[in-house]
Parts: C-alpha cells; structure tokens; sequence
C-alpha cells in the first residue's frame, strides 16, 4: 500500500472529465472530493511515517475514504448517465428535424 496513489483522477482516469465538470458544478461533489483528497493525503502521511496514530485510527480513516470512494464513483455514475440521456435526446431531435426536410 506505501507509494499508491489514492487521489480520484488516477483511480478513475476514465472519468477525468466528468470529475472536473462535477467539481466545478457540484457544491456536494466538491466538498466530498476535497474530503477525500485530504484523507488520503493523510493516509500518505501514515505511510511515509510522518503520523503515527493508533491502528483503531488508521482503520477508520480507511473506511472513511472507502466510502467516500464509492459515494463520488455514484455521483460519477448518475452524472454521465444524465449527459448520455441529454446526448440522445439531442441526437433523436436532431434527427426528427432532418426527416422533416
């Protein structure tokens, strides 16, 4: 685990877009992204020896950024299923208006 990168962009690269726009628009996707991104600079610490708190600490920080991790990766997923859901509907728009000619 020493050395990992945690941070959302490297976990989800495919995502790079997405995560960008919903940090810019999303007050609760931001605040949670700058959640998790302070833990696991945190848990870098940790590692690298800097902090040394209890393991009870250590394990509950890890299940913190975990569910951080997965509530983000959600918020992810409904947001490009909404702009899927907007590009069709363009697209069957576009299309009804080109049969019309």
């Amino acid at each position: 685990m020493f050395g990992e990168r945690h941070d959302l962009h490297h976990d989800f690269p495919e995502f790079e877009n997405e995560i960008r726009e919903l940090k810019m628009r999303n007050k609760h996707f931001a605040r949670f992204f700058n959640e998790y991104d302070e833990l696991s600079h945190e848990m870098t610490r940790i590692q690298q020896g800097i902090e040394t708190p209890s393991d009870d600490f250590v394990e509950s920080l890890k299940k913190k950024r975990l569910f951080l991790k997965d509530e983000l990766y959600f918020m992810i997923l409904k947001y490009k299923r909404k702009e899927n859901k907007k590009a069709i509907k363009a697209e069957k728009k576009r299309l009804k208006e080109k049969h019309k000619k």
